[in-house]
């Protein structure tokens, strides 16, 4: 049986096109990450609406803030699978390929939810690759925030 895993996330200042919000990033090599859900929503509205996707990651980037996999049995090992969420140099991911891609108005209180639990998206066991959620839209003066949550397994 699979370990479930989760991260949720609170992102504000996204204020370029094509800008990361988070990216699932594989951290280790002995167990490959099986995503069965997404989710992404707008707490405080941006002046443009915002357009997510999901898109494959080759490289992570250098990350500045990462958010652990929570468990969903406390006896669980720790993840193999962590959620970045800022960098200083972003994850490289296609801004042309996309896996998921949704868009939400310009108000509060909109939320996507992917799921994947037929057949979840599979990220292999190799460091560095992942899945990133990105926004195409982002510009404007206000930048918004957005929250969410990845649940995967492995």
């Amino acid at each position: 049986m699979k370990s479930q895993y989760s991260a949720g996330f609170s992102r504000a200042g996204i204020n370029s096109a094509n800008s990361p919000v988070v990216n699932l990033n594989q951290t280790g090599t002995a167990r490959r990450l099986f995503v069965v859900e997404v989710g992404v929503g707008v707490a405080v509205a941006p002046t443009t609406a915002p357009a997510f996707y999901l898109s494959r990651a080759t490289a992570r980037g250098t990350q500045t803030a990462t958010l652990a996999g929570q468990p969903a049995d406390p006896n669980d090992p720790a993840a193999a699978g962590t959620l970045d969420t800022t960098w200083s140099v972003n994850p490289t991911f296609s801004t042309s390929a996309f896996l998921r891609f949704g868009g939400l108005a310009v108000t509060a209180g909109g939320f996507l939810v992917w799921t994947f639990y037929d057949e979840p998206l599979i990220i292999s066991a190799t460091s560095g690759l992942g899945l990133t959620l990105a926004n195409a839209n982002a510009s404007g003066a206000t930048t918004g925030t957005f929250t969410g949550y990845m649940v995967w397994n492995e």
